[in-house]
């Protein structure tokens, strides 16, 4: 075994050309100005600090980075917890921090926010590890360890007007159960008061550091907490775990008024609290979608991804806040282009995970990087520093089918966030998507729920189309049905595009692009919508339309 001092000046000369264009002798300057300050409004994000125009946060996550998973990197172990105590005992505090130091400044660089700013990406999730911040005893790292690459990140974000998510993936103790925790089968935050306290002080040394700060968009506290060992959690854990959310919160809030904060709903929204709860404000909630059961199942993910969106947008609207999927990954292309179609039109923001992994599939934009992972417990720090440098971007392939899979859906316009009810001037009743949107549109209900709200989509080509809330799917004139309407279409294609016609006295009349016939609701068949009429004959083409 080589002496420490040997080691250490052999990772020194090894990393001394990336080390000296990567640290910054200051805290990062952000390119974004005071007006690309990001705040929540209501249900979506807004510049200006939160004034101006609606921005949706479309990117992906920097996984692997500053928290390496054995799966999607070359770690050469099971967690980060066991990779960091099997370097420090093998070469010391400070040979182990040189060799990590190596592997990050590889795995992301300059060029990788290049490609993500090209292809039309606003944002990047950036996982974060609790031992950036202090050692094991809980002592803190000094600005020049503990801010090294996050202050170049948002130096470098900032440049290419790229937004930061902050994440802390791995907290002390671990907030899950699970290696993408940081410490597979610990999650003892939750049992483990100095844990806690730990991460409070993460976030407060966050929060101080970059207040004020536009490139980063907001501080995501907990990367998906569960309290317990995998199964559901029951009322009484889901309480203690908003309430520690609640603890972080008003933590991050004394050292920080401004900043957006993410609490996550996870395993699912039941297992999260509304904001009223506790008085929160400028907070976004947070989902991740993965179907594990049978990953390459086709029809189960996609009907599991008609549920999420549905709830999406019920939770969404009732709670009153912006929504990011923060983590998703589907084995089908199609089934990515409907998950992402469905996101833009809830004006909610998402980050895929993840950017490049190591292994194939559609789990990365760059990927299929067949280099052996370094022996942690047998090699030499310079074999270790040499293996790890072979996965820079340069040496993954590119996974050119998923990038324009995705490059499609990242420069829509945001849409309109209000919802709106339509009434029929026929008989005085709302429209509703019938049976959930399983059935046609019908004017048969007095009042206006979940089944009779629509968002209305204006389209680039001056047309409208219809999204409906009861199932996050778009309302179509069905021609192989004698032009009926019912919700049942993922994307706005020509059968569910409309003119819009104003009337007159708050009245309007939709027609077809399909069948260039009017929309009419038939009393002679129930009420139900057809687009069968060649004019505005009275009162069945007419309706009025009503922001709920």
């Amino acid at each position: 075994m080589l002496k420490k001092s040997t080691i250490m000046l052999l990772c020194s000369c090894l990393l001394l050309g990336l080390l000296a264009s990567a640290v910054g002798s200051s805290k990062a300057e952000a390119a974004f100005g005071s007006g690309d300050f990001l705040k929540a409004n209501g249900t979506v994000v807004r510049k200006n600090s939160g004034t101006g125009n609606v921005v949706n946060l479309r990117g992906t996550n920097l996984g692997g980075w500053l928290l390496q998973e054995e799966w999607m990197t070359p770690s050469g172990a099971v967690d980060e917890y066991t990779l960091r105590r099997t370097l420090t005992n093998r070469f010391g505090e400070s040979g182990a921090q040189s060799l990590i130091n190596g592997y990050q400044d590889n795995w992301i660089q300059a060029g990788d926010l290049d490609n993500i700013k090209n292809w039309g990406m606003n944002v990047v999730r950036v996982p974060i590890y609790w031992e950036d911040f202090m050692n094991t005893s809980g002592v803190m790292k000094p600005d020049s360890v503990t801010f090294r690459k996050l202050d170049w990140l948002i130096d470098e974000a900032g440049k290419r007007n790229l937004y930061v998510i902050l994440d802390l993936h791995g907290a002390p103790g671990a907030a899950c159960p699970w290696h993408s925790c940081g410490q597979e089968n610990s999650n003892q935050l939750w049992t483990n008061s100095t844990y806690q306290n730990w991460t409070i002080q993460i976030w407060e040394r966050m929060a101080t550091r970059y207040k004020g700060n536009p490139t980063v968009a907001a501080y995501d506290l907990l990367n998906e907490p569960l309290v317990t060992m995998g199964t559901g959690e029951n009322a009484a854990q889901i309480k203690q775990k908003m309430d520690f959310y609640d603890r972080m919160y008003k933590a991050v809030r004394a050292k920080d008024a401004d900043h957006m904060i993410i609490i996550a709903a996870f395993f699912d929204w039941w297992a999260a609290s509304p904001p009223t709860t506790y008085g929160w404000t400028n907070v976004m909630y947070q989902t991740h979608h993965y179907q594990f059961t049978d990953y390459n199942n086709w029809d189960l993910t996609n009907s599991e991804m008609d549920r999420w969106l549905k709830d999406m947008a019920s939770y969404q609207k009732n709670w009153n806040v912006p929504v990011l999927a923060g983590e998703f990954s589907f084995g089908q292309d199609d089934l990515t282009e409907k998950w992402l179609s469905g996101l833009n039109a809830l004006n909610a923001s998402w980050t895929n995970w993840s950017y490049k992994v190591k292994g194939g599939g559609t789990w990365g934009y760059y990927n299929n990087n067949n280099n052996p992972a370094p022996n942690l417990n047998t090699d030499s720090a310079a074999t270790i520093a040499s293996k790890w440098s072979k996965f820079t971007t340069a040496n993954f392939a590119s996974n050119t089918t998923f990038q324009n899979v995705v490059k499609k859906h990242t420069g829509t316009a945001p849409f309109t966030e209000t919802w709106s009810s339509l009434k029929a001037n026929a008989n005085g009743t709302f429209v509703s998507a019938e049976n959930g949107g399983a059935d046609s549109l019908v004017a048969n209900r007095d009042t206006a729920g979940h089944w009779e709200r629509f968002k209305i989509i204006q389209n680039s080509d001056g047309t409208v189309s219809f999204l409906s809330m009861s199932n996050i799917k778009y309302v179509q004139a069905d021609l192989n049905n004698g032009g009926r309407l019912i919700a049942s279409a993922t994307y706005p294609s020509t059968w569910e595009k409309f003119t819009r016609e104003d009337l007159g006295g708050g009245l309007v009349a939709f027609k077809s692009v399909a069948n260039g016939k009017y929309v009419s609701a038939d009393l002679n068949n129930g009420g139900v919508l057809y687009a069968n009429r060649n004019a505005v004959g009275g009162a069945w083409e007419q309706f009025i339309v009503t922001a709920n």
